[in-house]
């Protein structure tokens, strides 16, 4: 009877650390309308470069993950892709573990994860034109302009960018 009991309190307890014990990493594949295109995927925990259609294994975070493709002929296309909290199994940890668990999993990013898949359409472009087609999924312009300078912040959008963005999104 003490080994089932140990058992079942174990499993609950195991249960509640799913968030840490599913790691901080997962993959993101970044489609778009044209192959080749250059891919930089960035959060406060690192950079990731892939070439679309293609994948990178980036470290989740509760911070934006910012998106940057370009390729030649073509306008550069960024976006910046938010998190979603880990709901079920994060919150065992705080129920189980005394938040510490939680705590812990919010600053490796355990806690959070991406879209399994981002799509991007890239605009076609003259060659002397170089502009960014910046995708703002914010829901109220308070949103955007967040995400907006996340982008900048991030080193996914340089200054020019922004401004540009920053006073199309305003007008």
């Amino acid at each position: 009877m003490r080994k089932l009991f140990t058992v079942l309190v174990s499993t609950i307890i195991l249960y509640g650390c799913a968030t840490t014990m599913s790691g901080n990493q997962q993959p993101v594949t970044v489609a778009s309308n044209v192959n080749g295109a250059k891919c930089t995927l960035q959060n406060e925990k690192g950079s990731w470069s892939l070439q679309t259609p293609g994948s990178a294994v980036v470290t989740n975070s509760r911070e934006n993950l910012s998106v940057r493709c370009e390729k030649n002929g073509y306008q550069s296309a960024v976006v910046s892709v938010p998190s979603k909290h880990k709901d079920s199994a994060t919150w065992g940890n705080v129920v189980l573990g005394g938040g510490i668990g939680y705590i812990w999993d919010r600053k490796t990013g355990a806690a959070f994860i991406y879209p399994s898949t981002i799509n991007l359409t890239l605009v076609e472009g003259g060659s002397s034109s170089k502009e960014t087609d910046v995708k703002l999924t914010g829901s109220s312009t308070v949103e955007q302009l967040k995400q907006l300078n996340d982008l900048y912040k991030s080193g996914a959008l340089t200054k020019e960018e922004f401004d540009k963005a920053k006073k199309k999104l305003l007008n």
